[in-house]
């Protein structure tokens, strides 16, 4: 399987500070864990407080898993799972 960075906007609900302690939380990493993903950077948007960017890195198909597993425990952070933009980047 190949090796993908994925970069992921979103909207939140609250705020960044309350919604990046939950990322960074040993709950969040053992998540990512078992899904074989690897935080590569999380931040905000200067200009709008409510928008995330989150990237990823991880083999093929492993983030489509993550969050089907974890949707719904993801969509009790105050993420508006509505807002999700989602990239997928190759080295390839």
């Amino acid at each position: 399987m190949a090796l993908e960075t994925t970069v992921i906007t979103f909207k939140l609900n609250g705020t960044f500070s309350e919604w990046s302690a939950i990322f960074d939380s040993d709950e969040a990493k053992k998540r990512h864990a078992e899904h074989g993903i690897k935080p590569l950077y999380r931040g905000v948007d200067k200009s709008d407080p409510q928008k995330v960017i989150v990237i990823h890195q991880h083999q093929e198909g492993a983030l489509d898993k993550f969050l089907a597993a974890n949707g719904d425990w993801i969509a009790t952070h105050d993420v508006d799972m509505t807002s999700f933009d989602q990239s997928v980047w190759s080295s390839d």
